[in-house]
């Protein structure tokens, strides 16, 4: 309901002209795209794509486990962010209520049939520069209980002659489920997220780092939990994945509640072939120090695993299967 709400506020949020001046459009400029903080999957840009009938596990030849956990972190990224960048898209397709200077404001707006209303104001501090602000209060609230559910800042790229270019950038946002929390009308996340975000052009490597707070643990209600991914591609020769988490892995009700720190650093090639290398640490795994690696093919099926208390050599095929991944590389998070 909170997101329908959103999207209904979007839609409506300024009724009139839509009649678009070149000052509008550089205060839309002024906002980050999609593009510029999608994470890609390995194998993404050949079109292959996991199904979920297709099973998972550490088995030779099968689908590979940490393609699978790799490509389902990169979708927890980008849902996290495809929402509230698709509520700004559709509220700037419409013209800003004030325009005055350096700021633009849209809203504030309550649809017809929505506890809430909202703002957006975007301002800029410098030539390609702006900071914008998204925020939320109940229908019937003072201007006072505002809330910023939505905040950032973001750089244009431009090119050797000024030029803007569409869809490239850097900055950072920050969501706030937490203050989404206290609206009349809210989905379920809690905690904040907060994005680093490069792209300078099509050629450049681009970057996204993403910060989990707080956040929901599905599998233990009423505990939260910390997540960090950071994400590089380097165009036409592949990316990799970082991530780590800090939490009781162990199953609930198993009467052992230390915290374990696991760590994925994955890597892969255009093909999608890639290869995860991946440590956990404290709690009550049994190991100071655990480590498995593992390799799969441009189909995604793993070819090569190795565990570290496993000490008679791979638990199955041989190094030569990662190809140029041959050497182990573990994240720094």
């Amino acid at each position: 309901m909170f997101r329908k709400s959103l999207m209904l506020c979007a839609s409506l949020l300024f009724v009139g002209c839509d009649a678009q001046t070149t000052q509008e459009d550089e205060f839309r400029d002024g906002l980050p795209s999609k593009q510029m903080v999608q994470v890609k999957e390995p194998g993404g840009s050949s079109g292959q794509r996991l199904e979920s009938d297709e099973k998972s596990g550490l088995a030779l030849g099968q689908r590979s486990d940490f393609y699978t956990f790799t490509r389902g972190a990169t979708v927890v990224v980008n849902g996290g962010t495809a929402f509230v960048l698709n509520l700004l898209e559709e509220i700037t397709k419409h013209t800003p209520t004030s325009l005055q200077g350096d700021v633009a404001v849209w809203g504030p707006h309550t649809d017809a049939l929505s506890p809430n209303t909202w703002k957006l104001t975007v301002t800029q501090t410098g030539d390609n520069a702006y900071s914008y602000k998204l925020e939320g209060k109940g229908k019937s609230e003072a201007d006072s209980a505002f809330k910023t559910i939505l905040s950032g800042t973001h750089s244009i790229a431009v090119d050797a002659q000024g030029n803007r270019l569409r869809d490239f950038g850097s900055g950072d946002m920050q969501l706030d489920w937490d203050a989404a929390q206290t609206l009349p009308e809210h989905d379920n996340n809690i905690g904040t997220l907060a994005i680093r975000y490069s792209r300078p052009d099509a050629q450049s490597v681009t970057t996204v780092d993403a910060n989990f707070r707080n956040v929901k643990d599905d599998e233990r209600p009423g505990t939260r939990v910390n997540a960090d991914y950071l994400y590089k591609e380097t165009p036409g020769a592949g990316g990799e994945f970082d991530f780590g988490l800090s939490k009781n892995f162990d199953e609930p009700g198993s009467n052992r509640p230390g915290i374990e720190r696991l760590t994925i650093k994955s890597r892969w090639a255009q093909s999608g072939a890639g290869r995860a290398d991946v440590k956990i640490t404290g709690g009550d795994f049994g190991f100071a120090d655990a480590r498995i690696n593992e390799c799969w093919d441009a189909n995604f099926a793993s070819q090569y695993l190795e565990a570290s208390w496993v000490t008679t050599g791979p638990v199955y095929g041989t190094v030569a299967a990662c190809g140029s991944l041959s050497t182990a590389i573990y994240s720094s998070l």
